[in-house]
């Protein structure tokens, strides 16, 4: 089940990015920003486009569910740090029914299992692009209060040690 979650949280990003408008592909401008790690400063979005994406997402969605057999999902759009739209579609678990204890809303908390690590690498992989980090660095030099039980792990795992296990 957490593979057929990871392939509709693709899919449903993936048909949301085609909803920007048809433009020569170009790069987007180097963004140096110090806004906190949840807030992510980039290319401003015109007026009406997050609407416009979000009134399409309920029929994403059930597409997606019908076409692929995904049991249930749960979807989130956050924009300037404010929730637009967060909502459930389908059931936890199809040996249980329809009854509404079993259906999946908002808050519903799927297991994600090792999809964290390809989203985080890739995160940390545009880092190393842009030399904040290397893959050979210990994680404590960029975080010194990050311990282990091992004061010897402690001060040497490095970024690529938490990708490589």
């Amino acid at each position: 089940m957490a593979k057929r979650a990871a392939a509709a949280a693709v899919t449903v990003l993936l048909a949301l990015t085609g909803c920007s408008p048809a433009q020569p592909a170009s790069s987007p401008p180097s963004v140096k920003s110090d806004a906190p790690p949840n807030e992510v400063s980039g290319l401003a979005i015109p007026a009406g486009r997050i609407d416009e994406a979000v009134s399409k997402v309920d029929g994403l969605v059930n597409e997606l569910l019908k076409s692929t057999g995904i049991p249930g999902m749960a979807v989130a759009i956050v924009h300037g740090g404010k929730v637009m739209y967060a909502k459930g579609f389908g059931v936890k678990d199809v040996t249980k029914g329809q009854g509404a204890d079993n259906k999946v809303d908002a808050d519903t908390v799927f297991q994600l299992a090792s999809v964290s690590k390809s989203v985080g690498s890739t995160v940390i992989a545009h880092q190393v692009t842009d030399n904040a980090v290397t893959w050979d660095m210990p994680v404590a030099s960029k975080l010194p209060w990050f311990t282990v039980n091992d004061p010897y792990v402690t001060s040497h795992l490095t970024v690529a040690d938490l990708y490589s296990h």
